[in-house]
């Protein structure tokens, strides 16, 4: 018995040690296999695939409340806009309007203008006065009152302005840098409520609103640099003007006072001549494309385009108004592949996008 025993014993110890001397085999002739299995879990953990989506087509909704000042951002795909209530400047993406938007930075509310500069820098109006942003910096400066409805150049770096003393009613409108570190008289004015916007490094556009004294709408240029003001249009009724990309061109409508009439108009500011277009659309409702030439307006049933710079004045639609109260769109411009339309409703406060044709 005790034989027995000691048979099973060395027989038991033998496939032990077989077993073990198997496993010690497998394991250091594969550790590359072991690590690869290792490597393989940690890539599916944490290498997710990128989400897909489908680029919007139609018309689509940008922004689920009031959107104001919507400007197209450096990328040519992302839509900057302020919200008034809250004071937020959010950023949405046009080819994924799903995704939602983004938070870019939070401001005064309120605003009743925002002009835009390059690198996060931007101009708000408000009733107290005007400030200053640079969101890369997190940099802000309140100007002072006498500073009216002042606006950046697209660089973010000049503004200009009317310097006015309401105790003497005179008063300048100037340039400064935006940190108002130096500033420069362009010519005296009597008037505090100039319009005013950058054409270029050197070329202003002013607008003299309607006043209780006069109601028509007036348009001027003014050379910064040889401070020369030349008067463009006079004494028009619901102007509205758009400028082409270079400046040099503007697409422009207003109420013509025989036939009560809202017309089109076109002219080349090297000839300064008007050309009616034969179109009933408001200017408000228009942009330019890149090419200088090439414009888009809302009309009452459809979006169309239309080259200004042609003799014969023929439109094409882009895409038919259905589900897009194209009568109340604004602040209309194109993405930078132009393939895409964005504009706010002025009836919900909502910002758009329409895939063009």
């Amino acid at each position: 018995m005790p034989h027995k025993f000691l048979k099973f014993f060395v027989f038991t110890l033998v496939c032990s040690a077989v077993f073990l001397a198997g496993y010690l085999f497998t394991q250091n002739r594969n550790p590359l296999d072991q690590q690869a299995l290792i490597n393989n879990s940690l890539v599916s953990r944490f290498n997710e695939p990128e989400e897909k989506y489908t680029e919007p087509t139609g018309l689509f909704e940008l922004t689920s409340g009031e959107a104001n000042f919507p400007i197209l951002s450096g990328n040519g795909t992302e839509v900057w806009y302020y919200v008034p209530r809250s004071g937020e400047i959010r950023s949405a993406t046009v080819k994924n309007p799903l995704a939602g938007s983004t938070l870019v930075a939070k401001i005064q509310p309120n605003a009743s203008n925002i002009s835009w500069g390059a690198n996060k820098m931007l101009l708000a109006n408000y009733s107290t006065g005007a400030v200053y942003y640079d969101l890369g910096s997190n940099f802000s400066k309140k100007y002072e009152t006498k500073i009216k409805n002042p606006v950046l150049d697209k660089t973010g770096v000049k503004i200009a302005y009317t310097h006015f003393n309401e105790m003497t009613g005179s008063g300048n409108v100037s340039i400064a840098d935006s940190k108002f570190e130096v500033s420069k008289n362009i010519i005296p004015t009597r008037f505090a409520g100039w319009q005013i916007s950058w054409l270029n490094e050197k070329m202003l556009a002013l607008i003299k609103p309607p006043t209780l004294e006069n109601t028509h709408i007036s348009l001027f240029i003014l050379d910064t640099e040889k401070k020369e003001l030349q008067n463009i249009l006079d004494f028009k009724n619901n102007l509205k003007v758009v400028w082409s990309p270079d400046g040099q061109k503007i697409v422009y409508s207003y109420i013509d006072p025989y036939s009560g009439q809202n017309g089109l108009y076109f002219m080349d500011l090297v000839v300064k001549k008007e050309t009616s277009l034969n179109l009933l659309h408001n200017a408000s409702g228009c942009t330019w494309s890149i090419d200088n030439k090439t414009v888009y307006c809302a009309g009452k049933d459809s979006f169309v385009s239309f080259d200004a710079t042609a003799t014969t004045i023929e439109t094409q639609v882009v895409a038919n108004s259905q589900n897009a109260d194209a009568a109340y769109a604004a602040n209309m411009f194109l993405t930078g592949t132009e393939d895409y339309l964005i504009f706010k409703n002025t009836k919900n406060g909502k910002l758009y996008g329409l895939r063009l044709n």
